[in-house]
């Protein structure tokens, strides 16, 4: 598990951990703002009648508020904290979280928010039964402002919380993707917060001009309140706007920065899923993507070093169907010569090694000439030039890149010494196999014809033989670099053929 971490970089300098006392402190902090506004609207901005709103019922409003405040405080210190010691000390301790911390650690933001609501609307039940004997309308307008910033200031307290808790939930989501379904989406949060932060503030204020009559306040009070209201309803709403927006933002910017860079290939790109709803799963989609990309890539990696980069690049193009095709192509066959020996008088790791030299070279020549190494047939391989893409002269890429080869095996790798037989002639180049297993091959009688000269270039010592059909086929330039031998009758063939040996 500690492993799964790292790979998702869970233990980076900006996962910090979350200790309980900072998530009740700043619970704690916000409330008391909170409070601190409601007082001083209470005392200065809220119109009350002076008949009612006598200096013993303020000062017996004001000193019942600190006393709710610190019940309050009391309240989040003997049930918040345990919750959040609970929730986040894994995140202190530094180890993975357990299905049980995982749950509690998401649902933690929202637990302190209907822990606020639920001290606010004690406090404004508490502060309608204390001023129920002054006026019921008096108390009705207390408790009424009372509620309006309660929930005002727990739904700043929610989105101040998603921020600091924004680490934890991060490695909470890299064990256990978000889905779809199972948090509220940004639509509804952003109604949710519109709604708290600003819709009820104003119905407040509506409230305040509609029930100004029967007050008894002065027009001059009424327009004061209205105006310091309004204006408190405006600079809530706008914080809360700003902390959403960058709520949402910020991983959309992530997520946009990552799209960019996979657009350019990069595909070492991960953003890290640091919110339960929509958000995180199109995060936790776009990583998956790059997961699913990396994957694709490897495979098609595999895939063309196996048959061939032109053979992979037709498949992924055309498709794979079994059946071929006629292709006018050269053949070219190389085969060690005294393998047998070589292993028997040499280590395993030593033969293996030898062996990687020699391929390397014989895939470097081909692939210099445009032909594809088609397959490895244990010490030897069968080159093919013309197919599956078309040369303008495969005749004369295969005679080059033979004699080029026979060079550079000679000087490159010097332990093992090399036949090489050059055909070419009518081929089916295609899929040859089965719809679950299929091979791609090329079958006729010049690759029939090139093993064969592979077996008389071992006794040459130019190392290289081919027929005298490719050398007509070949371009002038290529065949002025060779010269022909006398006809001779090859194993398994029915005509004699006429060698060809490089000058």
């Amino acid at each position: 598990m500690r492993r799964l971490y790292d790979l998702h970089g869970l233990h980076g300098p900006d996962l910090r951990g979350v200790r309980p006392f900072e998530v009740i402190g700043l619970v704690w902090a916000a409330n008391v703002i909170g409070a601190a506004i409601l007082i001083v609207d209470y005392l200065v901005v809220l119109p009350f009648p002076d008949d009612v709103s006598t200096p013993e019922v303020v000062r017996g409003n004001v000193f019942l508020g600190f006393a709710l405040v610190g019940f309050s405080w009391l309240v989040l210190g003997v049930v918040g904290a345990p919750r959040a010691r609970r929730a986040l000390g894994w995140t202190v301790r530094g180890t993975p979280p357990n299905a049980e911390e995982r749950e509690l650690t998401l649902n933690l933001p929202w637990w302190l928010f209907w822990m606020q609501v639920a001290l606010w609307a004690f406090s404004c039940v508490v502060f309608f039964y204390a001023n129920l004997d002054v006026s019921a309308m008096y108390a009705l307008q207390l408790s009424t402002a009372t509620i309006i910033s309660g929930l005002a200031t727990a739904a700043t307290s929610y989105l101040l919380c998603m921020r600091l808790f924004k680490s934890a939930i991060t490695r909470v989501l890299a064990l256990s993707p978000p889905k779809a379904g199972t948090s509220a989406g940004v639509a509804q949060k952003a109604i949710f917060i519109w709604s708290l932060t600003t819709g009820v503030p104003v119905l407040g204020l509506i409230g305040l001009v509609a029930f100004a009559g029967e007050t008894g306040v002065s027009l001059r009070q009424v327009a004061v309140s209205g105006l310091v209201v309004g204006l408190g309803a405006l600079a809530t709403g706008f914080v809360a706007t700003v902390l959403f927006a960058k709520s949402v933002g910020e991983p959309l910017g992530d997520l946009t920065e990552a799209l960019a860079a996979i657009e350019e290939g990069d595909l070492s790109v991960e953003v890290p899923v640091n919110d339960a709803g929509e958000i995180g799963q199109l995060q936790s989609g776009l990583n998956n993507m790059v997961y699913a990309l990396k994957e694709r890539e490897q495979l098609r990696d595999l895939f063309g070093r196996h048959v061939g980069e032109d053979v992979a690049r037709l498949a992924l193009s055309r498709g794979v169907d079994l059946g071929g095709e006629e292709r006018e192509a050269a053949a070219l066959f190389v085969d060690v010569i005294g393998s047998t020996t070589f292993a028997a008088t040499h280590s395993a790791a030593e033969v293996v090694a030898a062996l990687n030299r020699f391929f390397e070279v014989v895939v470097a020549v081909v692939s210099e000439f445009g032909g594809l190494v088609n397959k490895f047939e244990g010490d030897a391989a069968l080159c093919i030039f013309g197919a599956p893409l078309e040369l303008h002269d495969p005749a004369a890429s295969a005679l080059a890149a033979a004699r080029t080869m026979a060079q550079r095996l000679r000087a490159e790798v010097p332990d093992l010494d090399a036949g090489i037989g050059v055909s070419h002639g009518l081929v089916i180049a295609g899929n040859i196999g089965s719809t679950e297993r299929l091979e791609y091959t090329v079958i006729g009688d010049a690759v029939n014809e090139a093993a064969r000269l592979t077996e008389q270039a071992k006794d040459r010592p130019e190392r290289v033989v081919a027929s005298e059909r490719i050398i007509d086929r070949a371009g002038y330039g290529e065949q002025r670099r060779w010269r022909l031998l006398e006809p001779i009758l090859l194993r398994g063939r029915l005509e004699e053929t006429t060698l060809a040996v490089p000058l």
